[in-house]
């Protein structure tokens, strides 16, 4: 390149608002919906608020841009063959409207035993019965009952119907349990645990999923489609709430992620983490938040689902330090181009990024050039593929562009960005400073030459 120009743009330690990445936005804590008598603990205990950043729309909470939401089967299919996608419709719309992306799931029931609005579908009760299987737990037996041509009916649907929506971040493979958590996976015969997988990997071609972390029996079928699958857990933080010797942070965590053949997994599908009870019970136990959050990461979590409750705010500086390493975060380290082009011409660029999260992003966010100036706006996107810029990887960039031809003579403002086409997602923040208000990062003056 003749007359290159280097830029080197300044980190910035601010939190960030990225698709994908993030606690599970918590609606219930929006400024207009906490009412006058304020905030209280999950103890019902009056909290003051306060706020992790002084634009942000939540109390106690962080800003994000992934949201958490599951359909109840009985819902999704009120009628047999019957399909009602409405209550997931208006959580689609509700994420999209707060600028997040969804993580969803098919719930098949709710809590074991339950009847009524937790149960599977009316009509599928009336058909085998009152009696509830005594253990797993299950709401019905999947395997002397209709259930898995029943789900799988369902999951079907689902994925002709929204397999790749854009505001669909990831989708759950949710087989058997209360709530979809998989309980009693492990006593799945064969045939049906092959059937309900099947079916998902036939459904879902382009939206990225994730597995239960449950049972090796499971997790390796599921391995063996050859496809990349995340996977999640849902008990974050506990350190010896159900026993005294045992826990999920120090045994079961740590030993099966490995065991499971799942340490990898994290390259190509996203890691999912829920809490266990609640982040105020973990500081209420005296469990230590720093013990979690650094194994959090280091299993490369991108999202964490804290159950739309409010923060301890003396946590708050541990918070924002894992805000600040979970998911991707994207931090253009130098860009070299030329300082002068001419219409129709060539665009050299080379630029030096680093991923300082612990997951990628799992969508791509195409890598753009833009030249603003008086003669208007003129992008240029590359061909990078952000889906491969993992951490502690130096990732160079590197390319030739064609300058738009009907660019005319002058001095233009040479911007960058990651882009993300979707209408109320900005582009990807990145942890530089210098960002401008429509999502892109000024460089250097460059011109324009006949």
């Amino acid at each position: 390149m003749e007359n290159t120009i280097t830029v080197r743009p300044k980190k910035t330690d601010a939190l960030l608002t990225n698709p994908g990445t993030g606690f599970h936005y918590a609606v219930p804590l929006m400024e207009d919906n906490v009412g006058a008598d304020g905030l209280k603990d999950t103890r019902q205990n009056p909290v003051a608020k306060f706020k992790f950043t002084p634009d942000s729309r939540v109390w106690n909470y962080p800003e994000s841009g992934v949201i958490g939401g599951y359909v109840f089967w009985r819902d999704a299919e009120p009628a047999k063959g019957v399909y009602d996608w409405s209550s997931l419709d208006e959580s689609l719309e509700r994420a999209k409207n707060i600028g997040c992306k969804m993580i969803v799931r098919c719930a098949p029931y709710g809590f074991e035993g339950n009847p009524g609005p937790q149960d599977v579908p009316e009509w599928f009760r009336e058909e085998v019965g009152p009696e509830r299987p005594d253990f797993p737990f299950w709401q019905v037996d999947p395997h002397n009952t209709n259930y898995v041509e029943y789900f799988t009916n369902l999951i079907r649907v689902f994925g002709e119907k929204y397999d790749g929506h854009p505001y669909i971040h990831s989708v759950d493979v949710a087989l058997v349990g209360s709530w979809g958590e998989g309980g009693g996976t492990e006593f799945l015969e064969d045939w049906a645990l092959h059937k309900l997988v099947d079916t998902y990997f036939e459904s879902f071609k382009v939206t990225p999923m994730q597995c239960l972390l449950h049972c090796p029996h499971s997790v390796e079928y599921i391995k063996s489609k050859k496809r990349p699958v995340g996977f999640r857990v849902d008990c974050l933080g506990d350190m010896g709430g159900f026993h005294n010797e045992w826990s999920h942070m120090h045994d079961f965590y740590p030993e099966n992620i490995g065991n499971f053949g799942m340490s990898e997994a994290w390259k190509t599908a996203p890691i999912i983490f829920e809490a266990c009870w609640h982040t105020s019970d973990w500081y209420h136990n005296g469990w230590d938040i720093d013990y979690i959050i650094d194994e959090s990461l280091k299993w490369h979590a991108s999202t964490y689902n804290a159950k739309m409750t409010p923060l301890p705010e003396v946590w708050r500086p541990n918070i924002e330090r894992w805000l600040r390493k979970m998911g991707y975060r994207f931090e253009l380290r130098s860009a070299s181009f030329s300082s002068t082009l001419t219409p129709g011409g060539e665009f050299e660029y080379e630029t030096f990024w680093v991923n300082a999260g612990v997951a990628p992003a799992y969508y791509n966010y195409p890598l753009a050039f833009r030249l603003v100036g008086d003669g208007g706006n003129f992008e240029m996107v590359t061909g990078c593929d952000s889906r491969k810029w993992l951490p502690d990887l130096d990732i160079l960039e590197s390319g030739t562009l064609k300058v738009p031809q009907d660019v005319s003579p002058g001095n233009y403002s040479l911007e960058v960005a990651l882009l993300c086409d979707l209408p109320t997602i900005p582009n990807i923040y990145l942890g530089v400073e210098g960002r401008n208000e429509d999502g892109w990062y000024p460089l250097s003056v460059i011109t324009v030459t006949k």
